[in-house]
């Protein structure tokens, strides 16, 4: 940050007031809120500066999720990722390469600059057409995306070789269309993290093509968020 800027310092008094909202949301759906009081410590932390999570190189994703995945990084690791940002910058040292879809252009600029010193990082900006395409191919949880087609977006990791992937990322737009597309690339035994998983329009899809497969759901404070989030990690099948 520029010297000549101020770093907001949010109030106590409103980070508590945010998470107790953020429990009560949870006591209200009947989620069992002790890990995130558990968490709160990692919740002030997040929320007293307000850092975007790829100035601070992490994924945007529950907190939970983001300990899970830390420890499951390995050097050697092949990784195709929908939605780029603190994911990629996290992950950009940490494994052997990414290949990372965007679709926004002001954020692809902003994010491509600083991933220009990480030369495993294939970044690439698919930019939905404008268009009243497939409906499974508009993004009904993206802001601004009405009147989208995302149908390139989504299809933009086919020519990738199934079972090449070893972390498959999905946080971008039409997820349920990416995850179809793309959940041949992984590996057996590969991970996948699919972010937002709490989604109502996501439920389906998930049971339907991630039936049998382990997950672990990590539901509760976010990284560097007011709001809770739920990250679902699973792991294919060996068989």
């Amino acid at each position: 940050m520029e010297n000549n800027q101020v770093q907001y310092i949010k109030p106590n008094y409103k980070i508590l007031g945010r998470f107790v909202s953020e429990c009560l949301k949870f006591i209200r759906t009947g989620q069992d809120i002790s890990l995130a009081i558990k968490d709160f410590k990692a919740y002030f932390h997040y929320n007293r500066e307000l850092v975007p999570p790829y100035l601070s190189s992490k994924p945007w994703i529950a907190h939970r999720a983001y300990l899970d995945l830390e420890s499951k990084i390995r050097p050697d690791m092949q990784v195709l990722e929908f939605g780029s940002g603190g994911s990629t910058l996290y992950l950009a040292d940490k494994v052997a390469s990414i290949y990372s879809i965007e679709h926004d252009e002001k954020w692809f600029t902003e994010i491509h600059a600083k991933l220009k010193a990480y030369p495993k990082v294939t970044h690439i900006l698919v930019k939905p057409e404008k268009k009243q395409g497939k409906p499974e191919y508009a993004s009904i949880n993206g802001l601004f995306s009405q009147g989208l087609d995302f149908e390139k977006y989504a299809h933009a990791a086919d020519h990738l070789p199934n079972d090449s992937i070893d972390l498959l990322i999905i946080d971008g737009r039409v997820r349920p269309q990416c995850l179809i597309n793309t959940v041949g690339k992984l590996k057996k035994g590969g991970i996948l993290i699919f972010d937002n998983a709490e989604r109502e329009s996501y439920q389906n899809i998930l049971q339907q093509v991630l039936s049998g497969w382990k997950v672990n759901r990590y539901a509760g404070v976010s990284v560097y968020d007011a709001f809770f989030s739920t990250t679902d990690i699973y792991v294919k099948p060996d068989h």
